[in-house]
Order: structure tokens, then sequence, then C-alpha cells
């Protein structure tokens, strides 16, 4: 499945004072469950990109999220070839694709006896948002955001620590840099409306990780406007934990959000059944 864990959370009435003048290039470094990977989160003048790297620090997957053209750029490093879709199509590309991961699923586990077949499918769906889920059967929990007064020095910059609560449970801890204004690179309004769009083909049932499986749930958004979250610790089972190794602000060239020359060019419909078939 493709990771969309790097877009994150819009609330409204967010209150953006200014527009940054240069942009950002934030390294971080995401452990769980005794693995590490690295990302790398570019802002720019409406611009947002997310690289992900291999153990080895070269890129294998990117998605650029274009605000002024309201596009989704989707780049496979491995196979030099990209997909450029507006935001809306993206969408219900990805509400196909997950129908048809379930499809697939339900299928492989058909032939199993029924004891088995119980466990796995509540294994897997837990892993999984459901794109069949009745809207009102997803009740998204009421989300407290609470200053707890700590200080640390996180990659250079100084950080405060906020605890997040889920119907008044420990979900995550987040430290907030206020020096880094990487979320001024982005029109709010703009943002809002289209995570809106996105968060949409990825509802928000089940347990914490499955919801932050989705566009638009990370809470980081909630404190957008102190600052960017350097550190981030889930607390409701997972552990993970996403910390920033680097923070850099500088002028980027607009190829910084283009896909590398020489790349292929695919439809939206062929990248996403390649995803689907690796995902088998």
């Amino acid at each position: 499945m493709i990771r969309h864990q790097v877009l994150w959370r819009v609330v409204v009435g967010i209150a953006w004072t200014s527009q940054a003048s240069a942009g950002w290039i934030i390294d971080q470094s995401i452990k769980s469950q005794g693995t590490e990977s690295k990302q790398q989160i570019v802002m720019q003048a409406n611009q947002m990109k997310t690289l992900m790297l291999n153990p080895e620090g070269k890129p294998e997957m990117a998605f650029v999220l274009d605000l002024n053209n309201e596009t989704v750029t989707q780049v496979n490093y491995r196979e030099g070839s990209y997909t450029t879709a507006k935001v809306q199509e993206y969408a219900q590309m990805i509400q196909v694709a997950m129908k048809n991961a379930t499809s697939a699923m339900d299928n492989a586990l058909k032939d199993l006896p029924p004891e088995q077949r119980e466990m796995m499918e509540k294994m897997m769906r837990s892993r999984m948002p459901q794109a069949d889920k009745k809207s009102e059967a997803c009740v998204e929990p009421r989300i407290e955001l609470r200053k707890t007064g700590q200080q640390a020095t996180i990659a250079g910059h100084p950080s405060i620590s906020y605890e997040v609560l889920a119907d008044g449970k420990p979900e995550s801890e987040m430290w907030i840099a206020k020096n880094i204004t990487a979320w001024k690179e982005l029109d709010p309004k703009k943002l809002e409306r289209l995570m809106t769009e996105l968060a949409v083909a990825a509802p928000g049932c089940g347990t914490t990780q499955s919801r932050q499986a989705g566009f638009g749930k990370d809470n980081a958004w909630k404190l957008a406007n102190e600052g960017y979250a350097v550190k981030t610790v889930d607390r409701s089972g997972s552990g993970t934990t996403v910390e920033v190794i680097n923070a850099e602000a500088r002028s980027l060239p607009a190829s910084e959000f283009r896909p590398p020359a020489g790349f292929t060019r695919k439809e939206l419909s062929e990248m996403m059944g390649q995803g689907a078939s690796r995902a088998k």
C-alpha cells in the first residue's frame, strides 16, 4: 500500500500570520518496532514534497503536493517513473485501490478454515483503513492537547512538549520547535480543502495506527501555528517515533518539486495497479 503517513491533519482556524521567504528541508527518522527508516520533507511556496529513502539513503519514493495547481505527483525512483493527477482524481483512485485490496484479501482467505480465517481477517483489517465502512460507524475520538511545560533541545532546536489525548487516554507526545516555520510556506485554506478531499479517500476508522494511515490524520496540525513537530512519539500501542535529524531554511529551485529528468510519465491507474500488485 502506498504510504501516506507524511500528509498531515488540517484544522480549521489555524492563524497563519505571514508568508515565509525561504523554503525548508527537514530530514526525519522513523523508528518502529525495531526498524528505522528515513524521510525528507521539503516545503516552499505552496508545494510540499515527502521523500522516502532506502536504507542506503537513496531516494525510493516521493509524493509532491502542489497547492496552486491542486495536483499530486507520485515518483517511483526504483522504476524511473512518475504520475501526476488532480487531487480529486488521486483520491478517487485511492478509494478504488483500497476496495480492490480488500477484495483480494477476502479471496486469499476464503479457503481457510473458519477459525483461522476469522483470526487472519481481524489481524489484517486492523492494519488497513476500510474503504467500505459506513460513515455513521466511524466515530473520531475527542482530541485534547495539553502543554506539559517540559523543554528539550532536539536537532539543535529548542522545543516544548505537548501531550495528545484521545477520549481522555494518552495517544502521543509531541515536541514543538517554534523556530522551524516550515508550515508557513503553505496556504492553510488551500491545504485544508485539498487535505479534506484526500482524507475522504481513507476513512479514519479503527485503531490509531489505521487512522493515521489515511490522509490528514496527524495531530501535528493542531499545533502548526506553534511551530514544527521535531519529535512525535506514539503512546497508544505501536511506539513509533518520528524525530527530526536536521532542519534547514533556504531557497530551493523549482526543480526540487519536479520528477527527475528522463523519468517516464505513467497513467495514474497504472501506477496504482503496480502498488497493489506489490502489496499482494
